[in-house]
C-alpha cells in the first residue's frame, strides 16, 4: 500500500510516501509560524515528482492529529481529509508523542515523548517498547515539566521531542544518568506513515470528516471564553 502522511503540528512540517516497509521519499520544511496552508499542495506535487509519482496512486492517507499547534492540526487534517475524499481513499490519525517515540522503538523500556507546549508546559506520553512495537502507559497530558516527570510510572529509558531541547537542564537534574536525552523529532512523517501504514492494514479507517484532533489542552479562545462567561460576560472575547 502506497500512503502519504502529512505532519503540520508545528513550525517543523514534513510528509512523506511509504510503498510498504519502503520509504519513497520524504520532505521537510519549516515555516515561520505553523500555518503551512500555502505551501502544501506545491510540496506534494514536488515530492510525487521525485518518483514519477501521481496523486490517484497514493491508497492510503495518515495524519498527526496533536497535540501540537492548534492552526497547524487543523490545516493538516482538513488537507488530508480532503484529499482522502476526492481520491475515495482511506484515511487514519496518527498521536504526534506516539511518533515522536516511535522514532526510538528499537531501543527497550520505557521511552517518553515529551513536547514543547509554552506556556511552562509539556505535552506528553509514555510507552514501552519491547525493541519493534510500542504500548501506551501512561496517556497524553499537558502540564509543568517536573510534574510530567513526577507522574511517570519508573525511570525512562529514553526521553525525545522538543521538550528536551527546552527543558535539558530540569531533565539532568532529575533523571539517572543512564536515561538518554535524545535530539529533538523535528521531521516525524515517516514514523506517522509507519503507524498510519500500520494501521490502514489492520483496516482502521476514520469516517468521513471523522478524524478529532488531539488537543489535550484548551485553545485561547475557549480559555478566553471560560473567563469571560464567568465574569458574566457575553461579548465576545478577544
Amino acid at each position: 500500500m502506497l500512503v502519504l502522511a502529512l505532519d503540520t503540528t508545528s513550525a517543523h512540517g514534513s510528509m512523506a510516501l511509504l510503498d510498504g516497509l519502503a520509504l519513497r521519499a520524504v520532505m521537510g520544511f519549516r515555516t515561520a509560524q505553523p500555518r503551512h496552508a500555502e505551501g502544501l499542495l506545491p510540496s506534494l506535487d514536488h515530492l510525487l515528482s521525485q518518483v514519477e509519482g501521481k496523486l490517484q496512486d497514493i491508497q492510503g492517507f495518515a495524519v498527526a492529529v496533536g497535540p501540537g499547534s492548534f492552526t497547524g492540526l487543523r490545516i493538516g487534517i482538513a488537507a488530508i481529509e480532503g484529499l482522502a475524499y476526492t481520491l475515495g481513499r482511506p484515511v487514519v490519525g496518527v498521536s504526534t508523542l506516539e511518533a515522536t517515540a516511535f522514532r526510538y522503538r528499537y531501543r527497550r523500556g520505557l521511552l517518553v515523548a515529551m513536547i514543547e507546549a509554552y506556556r511552562s508546559e509539556v505535552y506528553g506520553a509514555s510507552y514501552e517498547s519491547d525493541g519493534g512495537a510500542l504500548v501506551a502507559v501512561t496517556d497524553p497530558s499537558c502540564m509543568a515539566p517536573v510534574a510530567f516527570l513526577d507522574s511517570l510510572p519508573r525511570a525512562a529509558e529514553l526521553i525525545a521531542g522538543s521538550g528536551v531541547t527546552r527543558y535539558r537542564s530540569v531533565l539532568a537534574e532529575r533523571l539517572p544518568k543512564n536515561t538518554t536525552l535524545a535530539e529533538p523529532s523535528l521531521f516525524i512523517a515517516e514514523e506517522i506513515a509507519r503507524l498510519g501504514a500500520g494501521k490502514l492494514d489492520a483496516g482502521e479507517q476514520a469516517p468521513l470528516g471523522g478524524l478529532d484532533a488531539l488537543y489535550i489542552r484548551s485553545s485561547d479562545a475557549e480559555r478566553n471564553l471560560a473567563k469571560a462567561s464567568a465574569r458574566g460576560d457575553t461579548r465576545d472575547p478577544q
